[in-house]
């Protein structure tokens, strides 16, 4: 007979015990647990253990088995040899190899300002006791912080098992638009958003990236961006287009102009920023309200030289002109110009 600790016993018979078996006390996974047999003096016994090792006393009456962590039915099976060589026929007996089942995964990952639930719950035919690595005693965990995530769950029978799960905090991806700037007409501004994203999603619809703007706008205009990296972690930015104060632009437009063609100072008259609004329309006037210039599509090289339209010089005088710069809700900006010879 097999006898465990609580000298639960199993006979050792001549007869075959193929078909049925002793069904022995249940142990937990990892257990120790020790089997003994009662013999003939003088025999040897050999043990023949299912999920599980014998670690001590092979041979003897006695053995202590170790429980691997496989749960279910498991066999153990004795056989008798006598001083004088005669083998018994094999006795076998059933042990249930249980505990609680702990599984909260592997590896998980989460971005950077999330969090993860780790959930333990199980099913057990005894009541649970949750064990986490902050002492926590629910069923289940929440972490935001990376590293190493453990739990033990055990019955009240003191049978338990242990799982743990490595977290990985991914960081958000790092945008920047810029600060936030004022555009006028055709200026233009390259939005970058960053380059190996999986995905870009602009405030005005555009999946695309870099994206263009311009100035071409009458009220503030913010623009935003998400992206979103391989990890599933998104970053986003803000940039604000401030409506152009146009006056600013030529708040030092020159008014005078001194043609000598000799020192090569002040020979022409340049609008800076005109580049910026190809449409724009310039015309000057004499005192006598006759129109003596008109240029269209100006740009920095497209400069007045005192001359009129026919390609005479102008005498000395204060000219008025008119900048209409073509841009909706725009006045023309008005002023004079005088020539100094």
């Amino acid at each position: 007979m097999i006898r465990t600790r609580n000298i639960v016993t199993l006979l050792l018979t001549i007869y075959s015990v193929l078909g049925y078996g002793q069904v022995l006390p249940y142990v937990c996974t990892g257990s120790t647990e020790e089997y003994g047999v009662s013999g003939f003096p003088g025999s040897i016994f050999i043990w023949e253990v299912q999920g599980g090792d014998v670690i001590a006393g092979n041979n003897n009456d006695t053995v202590i088995v170790q429980w691997d962590m496989r749960r279910g039915a498991h066999r153990i099976q004795v056989t008798e040899i006598t001083e004088f060589g005669c083998e018994g026929i094999p006795v076998s007996a059933s042990v249930n190899v249980t505990s609680p089942y702990a599984d909260i995964g592997d590896e998980s990952a989460i971005c950077e300002g999330d969090s993860m639930v780790f959930d333990a719950e199980t099913n057990y035919f005894t009541p649970l006791v949750y064990l986490w690595n902050d002492s926590s005693t629910q069923s289940t965990y929440t972490a935001k912080e990376e590293g190493i995530v453990w739990v033990r769950v055990s019955g009240t029978d003191g049978c338990s098992d242990y799982d743990s799960s490595y977290l990985t905090v991914n960081s958000l991806p790092l945008v920047y638009l810029g600060e936030d700037t004022t555009l006028c007409g055709d200026e233009t501004l390259v939005l970058d958003a960053g380059s190996g994203y999986s995905f870009y999603e602009w405030s005005n619809g555009d999946v695309i990236n870099p994206r263009v703007v311009d100035g071409r706008h009458t009220e503030n205009d913010t623009i935003w961006v998400m992206v979103t990296d391989e990890n599933g972690c998104t970053g986003s930015d803000t940039i604000v287009l401030i409506v152009c104060d146009f006056y600013q632009y030529f708040t030092d437009i020159p008014n005078t102009l001194t043609p000598s063609h000799i020192d090569g100072k002040n020979d022409v008259w340049q609008i800076d920023n005109i580049d910026l609004f190809p449409d724009a329309v310039v015309d000057i006037y004499d005192r006598w309200g006759r129109l003596i210039y008109h240029a269209e599509g100006l740009d920095p090289l497209n400069v007045w030289d005192g001359r009129s339209m026919s390609g005479k010089e102008l005498p000395m005088d204060s000219y008025y002109y008119v900048i209409d710069l073509k841009y909706k809700g725009l006045e023309p900006l008005v002023g004079y110009i005088n020539i100094v010879r």
